[in-house]
């Protein structure tokens, strides 16, 4: 029971706190459980069993987005990660991408792309 829970899971690593809360409620909207972190090192001390997907933020305070994304890839991790940045970079997307993203959302990013994105994920997890 507790793994199918764990289908419709989110977690969210986003420091600015508007930002992450709007994206736990939009989740929420989605028929997705959210959980939440305000940075890489809160989502490493408690991670989400088996979560759906992750949403990454790239800027965050301490360890960066894309430093804990190369930290869960070296470890083995097949979770899909969705890269967010504000920072309009390519170096950071190609960054991601060599890292193995699901995908790159710039913000502002549109909800309704997100919410398609992580359907198509619940849909069939192993294609990302």
């Amino acid at each position: 029971m507790a793994e199918a829970a764990n289908r419709r899971t989110v977690a969210v690593v986003e420091d600015d706190a508007p930002s992450r809360n709007a994206l736990g409620r939009l989740l929420r909207a989605g028929g997705f459980e959210p959980a939440l972190f305000d940075s890489a090192e809160a989502f490493i001390e408690a991670p989400p069993r088996a979560p759906l997907c992750l949403i990454l933020d790239v800027n965050l305070t301490g360890m960066s987005g894309t430093d804990l994304q190369g930290r869960l890839r070296r470890a083995g991790s097949s979770t899909p990660i969705i890269v967010t940045t504000a920072l309009h970079d390519a170096c950071i997307r190609d960054r991601a991408e060599e890292n193995g993203c699901t995908a790159f959302l710039w913000k502002p990013f549109n909800s309704s792309t997100l919410l398609s994105l992580l359907g198509a994920i619940a849909q069939d997890p192993t294609d990302y």
